[in-house]
């Protein structure tokens, strides 16, 4: 890509986000920055400095050194405002994530015009799972793209580092480039299935031909030395520009899965491509398939993939990307800075999305929010860390931001005291965690929704305390798609009860409200007191169940959707016309997906 015309394109986008009205979804986007502060978890990896601009954030967790496997350690681009050199900075943690440290940093050790630059451009960190050539296990490389201010050239720089990221040895240059339209950029470093090192990067050296194209060069001894660059995504179509690849090894034993953005198609929109030996990528001319959900949504510009072990019988790929989208319109969706995507079929089929750990803000002018987002699993429990650039404060630019949350993974239990709304997506309202409980403190006749999970979800069982704090219309809807802000802006089955007309009730949302099944309940209904609700969904069926806090049941109902409305989708706990808490959420499957 070039980077900057990119770049300046993805901030403009971002500054229109501020202004501009996509069918009634800009107000989903302010109010959703606002209210997520409060309780979501993620930590500063970085504060920035007046004369700095920092993005594309990149993080990993020490699998082969010892004492010191689970350190993190992160570094991301910088660029200096006055033309002074710059460094790639080391940070470090060694509590999950919790706290941050400079441990090194890593210089530009070349001489002569440009240098040492004052770009430090699109770094990527590796660790060497067994020795790879004369280096060791635990060996980490950074490679890096290292720019003079007037970008005149462009080149990859490798450095090792052989105690764990405290102090770096210089390899010099691996690739050079030239500058914009003859450039390389965004480096991606993996193993093959030969245990080969493989660098993919994007390269714009044959523009006469291709404006740009993916290319891979491969080395047999840890990086000392490469091949010869190849094409291995090129389009037929010369203005085209594959670019930012990355790449994800399903399992053990594959295949390999990598992401890209197309530039010059619709907002730079992203693919993806297999190969089951990950060096061999099939016809350079093959640009893949397009990510695309089933709800109609699409992620566009610098994408990240990876994958976890859960989600499914093939575990899933999680991707990230800058920015989401609506293929209807092309406008930015609700979900936008708050969106990552699923899929359980090695990249084949259909893809669901998930909110993602937190939400990045683009309050700051200065700030090109989320830009090349990395993600990146944790344990094997369904957990993935989520780190971007973020606006730290309305004069300054990007912070580093990183969190962690269940990304569509099933057995789910919430714990909103230990995590906050981590995990969650907010559409109105105002949402706080207060003992043990998540509480809707703004009431009023907005539907205000919480929503996790998957689209991809289809059978499952939730469970959970409702709260109505004030009279008023506390529920959980299942099989959402599509959650906007707005009283009915939503696709998806509610089940709620009514303190003020002591009913309870199956309805459906579909931008719309029809009600399918309702009872009154005798007894009546009262505020300020704990309901447990259970609602299981399974095909075309709904039952759900409430009970008082102590066990006993107050009401049942049941529906049969004849035309099976909303097959799959996510959860939400909604208010209406009132303030409410929920608490002890748990979702359950009830049989594996994709049977």
């Amino acid at each position: 890509m070039k980077y900057r015309i990119i770049s300046l394109s993805a901030m403009l986008i971002a500054l229109l986000l501020v202004t501009l009205t996509y069918n009634g979804h800009s107000k989903a986007n302010k109010e959703g920055d606002i209210v997520s502060k409060a309780t979501e978890k993620g930590e500063y990896i970085y504060e920035p400095t007046e004369n700095e601009a920092n993005i594309y954030a990149r993080v990993i967790e020490l699998e082969n050194s010892g004492a010191k496997n689970g350190r993190l350690l992160s570094t991301f681009e910088r660029s200096t405002e006055d033309g002074s050199p710059s460094k790639f900075i080391i940070r470090a943690s060694d509590d999950n994530g919790e706290n941050w440290y400079t441990l090194s940093t890593v210089s530009d050790p070349l001489e002569g015009d440009g240098h040492p630059a004052s770009n430090a451009w699109q770094p990527f960190l590796f660790e060497f799972p067994q020795q790879l050539g004369e280096y060791p296990a635990g060996t980490i490389m950074l490679v890096g793209n290292t720019v003079p201010q007037n970008v005149n050239s462009t080149k990859f720089q490798a450095w090792y580092s052989f105690d764990q990221g405290e102090t770096w040895e210089s390899h010099g240059v691996i690739q050079e480039g030239g500058t914009f339209s003859e450039g390389i950029w965004e480096p991606f470093l993996y193993l093959d299935n030969k245990d080969q090192l493989v660098m993919v990067f994007a390269d714009e050296r044959d523009s006469a031909n291709h404006s740009q194209v993916i290319a891979q060069v491969i080395s047999k001894d840890g990086g000392k030395t490469w091949s010869e660059p190849t094409p291995i995504v090129a389009s037929a179509i010369q203005a085209d520009r594959p670019g930012m690849p990355t790449v994800a090894k399903v399992g053990k034993n594959g295949p390999y899965v990598m992401a890209y953005e197309i530039c010059g198609r619709a907002h730079c929109y992203i693919n993806v491509k297999t190969s089951a030996n990950g060096h061999k990528w099939g016809d350079p001319a093959d640009l893949g398939s397009r990510v695309v959900t089933t709800d109609g949504y699409y992620p566009g510009h610098s994408p990240y993939i990876t994958w976890i072990p859960t989600g499914g019988k093939k575990g899933q790929l999680v991707l990230s990307s800058q920015f989401t989208f609506e293929t209807s319109t092309h406008d930015i969706a609700p979900g936008n800075y708050q969106t990552v995507f699923i899929n359980t079929n090695n990249g084949k089929g259909d893809w669901s999305w998930a909110p993602a750990p937190w939400k990045v803000s683009n309050a700051s002018p200065k700030c090109n929010a989320n830009y090349s987002p990395h993600i990146m699993p944790v344990g094997d429990e369904g957990l993935v860390r989520y780190t971007a650039p973020t606006s730290f404060s309305s004069g300054l630019s990007c912070g580093e931001r990183t969190g962690v949350a269940n990304i569509g993974t099933l057995p789910y239990e919430s714990n909103f005291a230990e995590n906050g709304t981590s995990g969650w997506a907010l559409y109105g309202g105002n949402w706080i965690v207060e003992d043990g409980a998540l509480n809707e403190t703004l009431g009023g006749g907005g539907g205000n929704k919480a929503v996790t999970g998957s689209t991809g979800w289809k059978n499952y069982v939730v469970s959970g305390f409702i709260k109505a704090t004030t009279d008023g219309v506390p529920g959980i809807a299942v099989r959402v798609t599509q959650p906007s802000v707005g009283t009915d802006s939503y696709s998806g089955y509610l089940v709620f009860y009514d303190t003020n007309v002591n009913t309870f009730t199956i309805a459906r949302g579909e931008y719309a409200y029809q009600q399918l099944a309702s009872t009154t309940i005798s007894d009546g209904l009262n505020s300020n007191q704990w309901y447990r609700m259970t609602i299981r969904v399974k095909d075309n069926k709904i039952e759900t169940t409430l009970e008082t806090e102590e066990g006993t049941e107050i009401a049942s109902l049941t529906f049969k959707d004849p035309y099976n409305s909303f097959p799959t989708g996510m959860v939400a706990l909604r208010s209406f016309a009132g303030t409410a808490s929920w608490k002890d959420i748990t979702i359950r499957e009830i049989k594996p997906f994709g049977k």
